[in-house]
């Protein structure tokens, strides 16, 4: 290359460079410098309520020296040690604000680790806040010591009153009624029993105190031990009342059962799923004549969930049974009613076995629609598949194809109307990827899916019998699922949903 083509090519790497120097390109993201600009202003704003505070503090001490005589070392400390961690998120904010004024965006990502260095920084700081509250509330009971010593004895009042055994009576009743659940509510009871007993020591224990506050206190008279016992007793007839509300409200979770079934999936603005929660609510543990509701609603999910969800529409994703805390609730997926069913040969206090299918009392015909409509009857190899599946592990989609339901294509639901439906095309179809309600693994029973030449055959339709569904549902019809509210099994005003299908 001669002379002057080496000269214009320095002319032009000159010019590039001006070029990326005035358009920034090598500056550090403007969001990125903005953030760094606010944390210097946010911790300006922290340092500053931190002085007030320090110095309201310092006020109080000064001018209340008995006050705050078993205090006072305490709340110094608590001063020096906010100062001290102010100190070292300036020191922090100082090195992050040399990085941005370097302005290079090879530095970005060393800017982002300071910054975040930093804030976990001025996070751990305190503003000295709550130990002014503090001390301006003592200031305030001294100057309202007579009615501080009436409120004590309020509160103390309440406390020795307070039956811990009758407030919890629900619980008390809970225990006898599920004694896996004995141990665990025995011992909350115990617990506020101990809490009302420590409240009644720190009530004998000041015994002094308040005679010395009726009499009126010397400059030695101990504030904080009397103020702090008050506190003491305050907090325990709180926590005798909400405590014995949070034992009878987790007793109750135990008379309730409820399942979460997946009714459709809607990825139009996100991922959402609409479900119906099915609770039944009994009076005692022998689970009779419980009354069952259902209310249907729409909940934000991950978008990783979609495969899945398609997959268990009509499926029950999450139930808590009878005799457990909503905080042990199974989240398993499963067929819809078959939870509540024995095994076969056995009855229980939802219904029996008659001729290889699950018959429901009358009872809980109202709780067997609102999980299983339309859907024809539970038999004794849909048990026995569901059974095995949970042995493995696996989830169990039901028997064969015959009660599909959703495959390929599909409508979203439409609201209008207060009515809820959607479609999905017929087995079978172009783009099938399978799946739905009571479609199990062919090697369970088969590889056609189905119980050709078994008693449990499927013969078609139940047109006629007594398993003849009431929601527009028939094993060998095809087409698309709807749901209705109102309407179905018999015209009452019951829910239902039915939904095409093929055997």
């Amino acid at each position: 290359m001669n002379r002057s083509a080496l000269g214009a090519l320095a002319v032009i790497i000159m010019l590039l460079m001006v070029m990326v120097s005035v358009a920034g390109l090598d500056n550090l993201p403007r969001q990125l410098k903005s953030e760094v600009d606010n944390s210097a202003r946010q911790l300006e704003t922290e340092r500053s309520a931190f002085v007030q505070n320090q110095d309201a503090i310092a006020r109080d001490l000064a001018s209340e020296p008995a006050l705050f005589r078993t205090k006072a070392l305490q709340f110094r400390k608590k001063l020096d040690d906010g100062k001290s961690c102010l100190a070292s998120a300036a020191a922090e904010l100082a090195t992050l604000q040399n990085l941005a004024k370097r302005n290079r965006r090879s530095e970005t990502a060393q800017v982002r680790s300071e910054l975040s260095k930093f804030d976990s920084v001025r996070k751990g700081c305190s503003t000295a806040a709550d130990m002014r509250a503090e001390a301006d509330r003592w200031v305030q009971y001294k100057r309202e010591l007579p009615q501080r010593i009436t409120a004590l004895n309020t509160s103390y009042e309440a406390v020795h009153a307070f039956d811990v055994d009758a407030a919890a009576a629900s619980a008390k009743k809970a225990e006898a009624d599920w004694p896996a659940k004995r141990e665990d509510i025995e011992t909350r009871v115990a617990q506020l029993k101990q809490v009302k007993s420590e409240a009644e020591q720190a009530w004998d224990a000041s015994a002094k105190l308040r005679s010395e506050a009726k009499a009126g206190p010397k400059d030695e008279f101990d504030y904080a031990g009397l103020f702090q016992t008050a506190d003491r007793l305050d907090d325990a007839s709180r926590r005798l009342t909400s405590g014995t509300e949070s034992v009878n409200q987790l007793a109750a979770q135990l008379y309730t059962s409820w399942d979460k079934l997946l009714l459709d999936v809607d990825d139009n603005h996100g991922l959402r799923e609409k479900v119906r929660l099915v609770r039944t609510k009994y009076k005692d543990a022998t689970l009779a004549n419980g009354e069952a509701s259902s209310e249907e609603h729409w909940e934000e999910t991950e978008a990783a969930r979609k495969r899945d969800a398609e997959k268990q529409i009509g499926m029950v994703v999450a139930r808590k049974p009878a005799g457990k805390y909503d905080s042990e609730v199974e989240r398993a997926v499963q067929p819809p009613a078959i939870a509540y069913v024995a095994p076969p040969g056995q009855s229980n206090s939802y219904g029996s076995w008659q001729n290889g299918a699950w018959n429901w009392l009358p009872q809980y015909l109202i709780l067997s629609h609102l999980l299983n409509a339309s859907r024809g009857p539970i038999t004794a190899p849909d048990y026995e598949g569901y059974y095995q599946a949970r042995r493995r592990g696996e989830t169990y989609y039901g028997r064969g194809d015959g009660f599909q339901w959703w495959h390929g294509s599909r409508t979203l639901p439409s609201t209008g109307g207060g009515g809820v439906s959607a479609s999905r095309s017929s087995p079978g179809s172009s783009g099938s990827t399978g799946g739905g309600f009571y479609k199990e693994r062919p090697k369970t029973y088969g590889n056609s899916g189905g119980y050709s030449g078994s008693q449990y055959q499927n013969r078609g339709s139940y047109s006629g019998s007594r398993y003849q569904p009431r929601g527009g549902f028939s094993p060998g019809s095809s087409g698309s699922r709807s749901y209705s509210r109102g309407g179905g099994f018999g015209g009452g005003g019951g829910r239902s949903f039915g939904r095409g299908g093929r055997r």
